[in-house]
């Protein structure tokens, strides 16, 4: 397998691309970049079916942005959720030659503000699926000849997905589809058979979720609160930083008030926050200045903190692939990482089932 970038079949290093890979201190593809570049830059349908953090976002928007440069013909990148849509944008423009334009395309934003900034001459358009079909339905989207879909099953359960299914159906102009998924689901079978029955497959055979986080389950005794819990165990194992998911946003006061009181720095991120809070408490948690970060599976999409050495779940998640998710918020780009179960005794069958499903092994916490 390739072992540096410049080994990718077809993939050209310009400047802008080695400074900023130099600045984020990325030497070597991944295991799903070496599987599904140089498929990309070929044309083909391709499917990235890896966990997160595995460089599923560099995988796709390296060979975009080549294809945009050598090519005619505009793309989108369709992302479930508005925090996704930034953190794609983020890496587009460390990427990006000064002379492609891009845009974003968000429900928080202004609709005539966004308007004005996607005109017939952006080439590269990144938003969520209530906003980027408003605008094919508008007639703004025209000549697009690349769709990437970041996470196909939620975006498939979002309003308009019939619609969605119209527009990429229809023959004119002939595309390419690229779909990066951590989970593969009911939708994203039917849409894949569909659309990408000719595709490449990009899966690495085995991901951080197993090599590179610990999974650990803190026993709750009858007596003893969950948030009394949270609080001892963050504090006994001294955890530097964590991402806390907590399924219902009307709990969060309670355990922002409860931390608080105890000397523990905390924000919270979730879609009752406005856009504006959520990104000072996101940027104040990369810099370090926020020992934990509370949010909930819908607002954690599109988290991409490198270094985060603790996720805790305060609720269980409902599915196997929510746990995958909220797990793979941590052990990303080659760290380590633990993802921590707050669990009384009605919920170890729960957590039977998670291991079954997911073929992990929950150790007993140490500490507690």
């Amino acid at each position: 397998m390739p072992q540096t970038f410049t080994e990718l079949d077809g993939l050209t290093i310009t400047e802008t691309i080695s400074a900023a890979m130099s600045a984020e201190g990325i030497t070597a593809p991944t295991p799903v970049q070496q599987e599904s570049i140089g498929a990309i830059l070929a044309g083909k349908h391709v499917l990235m079916h890896s966990g997160t953090g595995t460089g599923k976002t560099l995988a796709y928007v390296l060979p975009l942005l080549q294809r945009l440069r050598e090519q005619p013909g505009r793309a989108v990148i369709f992302a479930p959720g508005a925090e996704l849509v930034m953190q794609t944008m983020r890496v587009i423009e460390a990427y990006r030659d000064p002379d492609l334009t891009v845009a974003a395309a968000i429900a928080t934003t202004s609709h005539r503000r966004q308007k004005q900034r996607i005109v017939r001459s952006t080439r590269l358009i990144v938003g969520t699926p209530d906003r980027l079909l408003e605008l094919f339905a508008a007639g703004k989207l025209k000549k697009v000849t690349i769709v990437v879909l970041d996470e196909l099953e939620p975006i498939l359960s979002s309003r308009g997905a019939d619609y969605l299914a119209e527009v990429l159906s229809r023959p004119d102009p002939k595309r390419q589809f690229i779909v990066a998924s951590a989970t593969l689901g009911r939708r994203t079978q039917q849409f894949l058979d569909r659309f990408m029955a000719d595709r490449v497959t990009a899966q690495p055979a085995s991901g951080p979720l197993k090599s590179a986080i610990r999974h650990i389950v803190v026993p709750l005794p009858p007596s003893r609160g969950k948030e009394i819990a949270l609080a001892s165990f963050v504090e006994n194992n001294r955890c530097r930083q964590a991402i806390v998911f907590a399924v219902d946003p009307r709990h969060h006061r309670h355990l922002y008030r409860y931390l608080s009181e105890r000397g523990v720095s905390i924000d919270t991120v979730s879609r009752e926050r406005t856009k504006a809070q959520r990104r000072r408490a996101l940027d104040a948690f990369r810099d370090g200045k926020l020992r934990v970060l509370l949010t909930t599976d819908g607002a954690a999409r599109g988290l991409d903190i490198p270094d985060v050495p603790w996720v805790i779940h305060y609720d269980l998640p409902r599915t196997p692939q929510e746990y995958i998710h909220r797990a793979g918020r941590t052990g990303r780009a080659g760290k380590e990482g633990s993802s921590v179960v707050l669990a009384d005794r009605s919920m170890q069958s729960t957590l039977r089932r998670l291991e079954r499903s997911l073929d992990l092994r929950f150790d007993v916490a140490k500490k507690t």
